[in-house]
């Protein structure tokens, strides 16, 4: 990959993910000067895990409804269009894996404007009787992406640097890292420990499993159920992958057993449909990270310590307009997208873009510091 040291860069972006890269490559895109930093390299953690579905998350109204909804159209035209060969077009049958999912299902293809189905039946005769019985709803179209593939693509010419960060320092309208600079920096550093104080940020790290196995059982869509399956874009390989182990913490020191994390992947997915002669040939793990009230995160992140003495009073319950909070200065965060990494990508990258280039304010829904309030108070 090119490095070509030009100094000082337009964003440096840390952490080369799902939400890393798309942004790079979105910035980049708009003519902006990128520099993508990560201290394990491109896609090496929950990202290239992922089983990078482009699916809709089948809830109820809210803000979480819609913001998925345009996501799910941007990532399905977003990958089609621009990365052909890393992404598989097939059907999606999405069945309930619980009775409150099941209402869920039932809601959702009421109100939908998702052009859905019934399911065919080459698929009913593969289903177990679970999952045949059980609230589903069968998506003409939807999508898997090779993780991988399409994040090293995404970066294709970006200059990147395999380094690990410790400090960041902002001196005279500049964000210097290492021998790096640039007026603006994008943090997409998923559920890894933080670079500033900024405890206030509700994320939640969700481990993430992916198996890839050989099977003669043929595969004719993309299956949501217990876990997710799915042929992928290298031929003859179908994909098993689910965040089934949310209480594991890389950081615990304890190893993951990843012999037991195969067979439960192997057994959850035994209750869709029975896989025939499998073979695994590769397994994937990492560490994903969600937010604590499922929406995802983009936008600027608040000088903690700097609001606590401007309104000390905000640890006694008092409510600060936001737009009077100490910011750190030209410093974005995405972040939280949880298993739906690869749909908000895209979604997130654009109003990034939109917002560093062009000077359009982000949803405040989508801001950090929703969770700062919150927070401040229990600092009395």
């Amino acid at each position: 990959m090119l490095i070509s040291k030009i100094s000082p860069y337009d964003v440096i972006i840390i952490g080369a993910g799902i939400n890393g890269c798309c942004s790079a490559y979105t910035l980049a895109q708009a003519g902006l000067n990128v520099a993508l930093i990560d201290q394990d390299g491109i896609a090496a953690g929950g990202s290239g895990a992922a089983g990078a579905f482009i699916s809709p998350k089948i809830s109820k109204a809210g803000e979480l409804k819609g913001i998925m909804g345009e996501a799910h159209a941007e990532a399905l035209h977003f990958y089609t269009t621009n990365f052909p060969q890393f992404t598989l077009v097939k059907p999606l049958l999405h069945i309930a894996n619980s009775p409150q999912e099941g209402e869920k299902v039932e809601s959702f293809k009421h109100e939908t404007h998702i052009k859905h189905s019934n399911i065919p039946h080459k698929i009913q005769i593969l289903l177990s009787d679970e999952a045949i019985n059980t609230p589903s709803i069968y998506f003409d179209i939807g999508a898997v992406v090779d993780a991988q593939g399409v994040c090293h693509a995404m970066v294709e010419g970006i200059d990147f640097y395999p380094r690990k960060v410790e400090n960041l320092i902002h001196h005279d309208g500049t964000w210097q890292i290492g021998d790096l600079n640039a007026k603006h920096l994008v943090l997409a550093i998923g559920a890894y420990p933080k670079l500033l104080p900024i405890d206030y940020v509700g994320l939640r790290g969700i481990w993430g499993h992916r198996i890839d196995i050989e099977t003669s059982t043929h595969i004719p869509c993309i299956l949501h159920h217990h876990v997710s399956i799915s042929l992928t874009s290298n031929a003859g390989v179908v994909a098993i992958g689910a965040t089934h182990d949310v209480h594991y913490s890389p950081f615990s020191g304890e190893p993951y057993d990843r012999e037991q994390g195969r067979a439960q992947l192997l057994e959850k997915a035994s209750k869709t449909l029975k896989l025939n002669n499998i073979n695994i040939i590769n397994d994937y793990t990492g560490l994903r990270s969600g937010s604590n009230d499922y929406l995802p995160m983009l936008g600027s992140l608040v000088d903690a310590e700097a609001v606590l003495q401007k309104y000390p009073h905000l640890r006694h319950g008092e409510r600060v307009d936001p737009s009077e909070y100490t910011y750190y200065p030209n410093l974005t965060m995405i972040n939280g997208s949880g298993g739906y990494g690869f749909v908000l990508a895209p979604y997130l990258a654009k109003r990034l873009k939109e917002f560093i280039a062009e000077g359009k304010e982000i949803n405040p829904v989508l801001s950090p510091s929703r969770f700062f309030p919150r927070w401040a108070k229990r600092q009395s």
